[in-house]
């Protein structure tokens, strides 16, 4: 009698032990599937706002692409003038929408460098060589936008000026990864924009920059919590997983390729692993940038390409 209870208490503490495994074992799973799913949500939150910010530079390529001025001063190579008006137009576009990094760069139709906002060196260099998206531009006479590879790496919008029908140059938009990672921050998110070494011969201006083992960052002022952590765990950048777990935080990566669809570098997003803040951005806001309606008259009806 005795043998038979104590057969069956070890009986009983077994199907405890087995059915803990398996309570540990789905919770484990459940666990794993919830951290996907917020995985999952954060890396579309991150591309949907990067595909916002194309848009946008898209946008207001086409529309300055019409500008009388711009139009003209080309034209009539008036280089010193047409500074003057970029000038204003980014001073128009930084009160009133708050963003601050956006560059303007006009090119003449042979694709050298009519006009920079941001200097005055370079003008009549030829940009054939490295500028792919210019010379998609300039073959296909249509607006594009793509994250592309030139002294730098960044979004370019590009979109052909026309004078009377005739392409006479374009005019491009240049925005880097500064808005986007301020507005990813509303949701919890943080990110480090890098590109591979190998392309720091044609991305010059990133030589000097912070290295990463194989990376470079493309930012003077970067995120140092997640330089660190890569730092320390440089298995993380092999990315043999769609995802890592340190501590209470996860790192994944958001791939950023050019025009061709080769991979140039990464975002690096790091956020809570309990996070499930998906918060509301607010959208783009276009109050009154230009209040000029001669930019919009005569607009060519044109395929636009997103990448």
């Amino acid at each position: 009698m005795i043998k038979t209870y104590k057969n069956f208490i070890l009986f009983f503490l077994m199907i405890i032990v087995i059915l803990l495994f398996f309570l540990k074992k789905y919770d484990d799973i459940t666990t794993k599937n919830q951290l996907d799913i917020v995985v999952s949500n954060n890396i579309e939150l991150i591309t949907s706002e990067l595909s916002q910010q194309k848009k946008y530079a898209l946008s207001l390529a086409i529309l300055f692409a019409k500008n009388p001025h711009i139009v003209n001063t080309l034209k009539n190579n008036q280089p010193k003038k047409l500074k003057k008006e970029l000038d204003i137009l980014i001073q128009s576009i930084s009160n009133y929408t708050k963003q601050k990094n956006i560059q303007i760069q006009v090119h003449t139709k042979d694709l050298k460098v009519f006009v920079r906002s941001w200097e005055d060196k370079d003008t009549g260099l030829n940009l054939k060589s490295f500028r792919k998206g210019l010379v998609k531009v300039q073959k296909t006479q249509q607006p594009f936008v793509s994250n592309e590879l030139g002294k730098r790496f960044n979004i370019k919008a590009i979109a052909p000026i026309f004078e009377k029908e005739e392409y006479i140059g374009s005019i491009e938009i240049i925005i880097d990864y500064s808005s986007l990672k301020k507005r990813l921050k509303i949701s919890g998110i943080q990110i480090l924009p890098i590109i591979h070494e190998k392309f720091l011969n044609i991305a010059l201006t990133y030589k000097d920059n912070k290295k990463l083992y194989n990376y470079v960052i493309i930012e003077n002022q970067y995120n140092e919590n997640i330089y660190n952590t890569l730092r320390k765990n440089k298995n993380i950048l092999s990315q043999k997983k769609l995802y890592y777990e340190i501590n209470d935080t996860i790192i994944t990566f958001v791939p950023l390729g050019n025009i061709e669809k080769e991979t140039i570098g990464y975002l690096v997003a790091r956020f809570k692993n309990s996070n499930q803040n998906f918060s509301y951005i607010p959208s783009y806001e276009y109050k009154g940038i230009i209040n000029d309606n001669n930019f919009n008259k005569n607009m060519k009806q044109r395929n636009i390409t997103i990448k």
